[in-house]
């Protein structure tokens, strides 16, 4: 050491200072410790399989992370995509818990009869309208409109038909005020396609119809072959009876204006208008259409009379419109005719066409004796607008048809 002072001797009596050192151990213990000392040493073995563990366990962790993170953004395109659906159409279905396969058995199940009851719900609303629909023409139809009657023919029967015109249509064809039914007829007539509606062809009549003072005047030509058979004659008669309601008669007239005379009958006296004292029956025709018709050529002494003969067919061609076995009594009064039913009578349980047709048969059967009708002991008291306990508004024209001429 640089500057030290110290040499040899004084080192040796320095160290001489210091104790002796003992060691009192039993010689077996030294060389005990002496050959544990000389043994060799063994490598301390690591253990793997908790780390493995940990690495497996780090890795599924991020994995479910992961779907998780995706699961989310699915989730959240999905709520999007719902809520801008409208609101009756946007459904939130609820994660299901536990059997995801029981439970997507039952939500189709459950979704398959809610789709089947809304199928049935709108097939039975689609078609209560049309079934429950009225047939005939009724007074507070007249708003707007303008009622066109014309008597069709099929099979020697005459149907009488009801158009309503709306009157955009009448202001273009006429110059102005309400046209009568003879102008009804000079203008619509020949356009009409009576094969294409269902019937057979028979209008416009030979030769002119023309308004008169007394109602109006058919001058029919010499070459006319309405007089050919008493059937030809009985359908030229109804239908005139029915073409021009707003008149009380028509007279049929050669072309010099003398009465025309048929070879059957001879001369032919002025034909009355409408149908009186006659019971409405059905008819179908061969398109398969069913309409009501007035028993033309039958008349009957009593409104009570006319309504029990709708509970029987008077022909082949013409059906009863009160069901067979619905028993009933009729009284009949100055004003009124009441069809009181021995059992309650359930509408609901009539095909609803049918009774639609029996409840106006009623009223156009008594309506053609000056009467109204009401109906006693129905199970419904308001049904399809009818009002079972006030007498029965009588329509003003059977057998309404859409008006096909724009």
């Amino acid at each position: 050491m640089p500057n030290s002072k110290w040499d040899e001797r004084y080192i040796e009596n320095l160290l001489g200072d210091f104790p002796a050192i003992q060691d009192h151990r039993p010689k077996d213990e030294v060389y005990s410790r002496l050959a544990k000392k000389s043994l060799p040493r063994q490598k301390r073995q690591r253990n793997w399989l908790p780390l493995l563990v940990a690495v497996l366990a780090f890795m599924t962790v991020g994995i479910l992370v992961a779907s998780i993170l995706s699961q989310n953004g699915i989730d959240s395109a999905f709520e999007e995509s719902v809520s801008d659906q409208p609101a009756e159409t946007a459904v939130t279905s609820p994660e299901p818990e536990g059997d995801t396969g029981e439970n997507s058995a039952a939500i189709s199940s459950q979704e398959s009869q809610e789709s089947q009851q809304r199928e049935e719900s709108s097939d039975f609303s689609a078609m209560q309208p049309a079934a429950l629909s009225r047939t005939a023409v009724y007074s507070n139809e007249l708003e707007g409109a303008t009622l066109f009657t014309i008597g069709m023919t099929e099979n020697a029967y005459v149907i009488p038909v009801s158009f309503l015109i709306p009157n955009e249509q009448i202001e273009r064809d006429f110059d102005s005020g309400t046209p009568t039914s003879v102008e009804l007829y000079n203008q619509y007539a020949s356009n009409l396609d009576e094969e294409e509606l269902g019937f057979e062809e028979y209008h416009p009549y030979a030769g002119t119809i023309t308004k008169t003072d007394n109602g109006a005047a058919h001058m029919l030509p010499s070459d006319h072959k309405y007089d050919e058979a008493s059937a030809s004659i009985g359908v030229y008669m109804a239908s005139i009876q029915e073409t021009f309601k707003d008149v009380e008669e028509v007279a049929v007239l050669n072309e010099d204006g003398t009465p025309a005379e048929f070879g059957q009958v001879g001369t032919m006296e002025p034909i009355k208008t409408g149908a009186a004292n006659v019971a409405y029956h059905a008819y179908t025709t061969a398109t398969g259409a069913t309409y009501l018709l007035p028993s033309y050529g039958m008349t009957f002494g009593s409104a009570a009379e006319a309504v029990e003969g709708l509970s029987a067919s008077p022909s082949d061609f013409q059906q009863a419109t009160i069901p067979e076995d619905a028993s009933f009594a009729v009284t009949e009064t100055e004003e009124l005719v009441e069809v009181q039913f021995t059992e309650p009578l359930d509408m609901d349980s009539i095909e609803p066409s049918a009774a639609v047709r029996m409840v106006e048969s009623l009223a156009l059967t008594a309506q053609s004796f000056g009467k109204q009708v009401q109906l006693g002991n129905t199970v419904q008291e308001q049904w399809n607008d009818f009002d079972f306990t006030q007498p029965i508004a009588a329509p003003i024209a059977p057998n309404k048809m859409e008006w096909p001429l724009q």
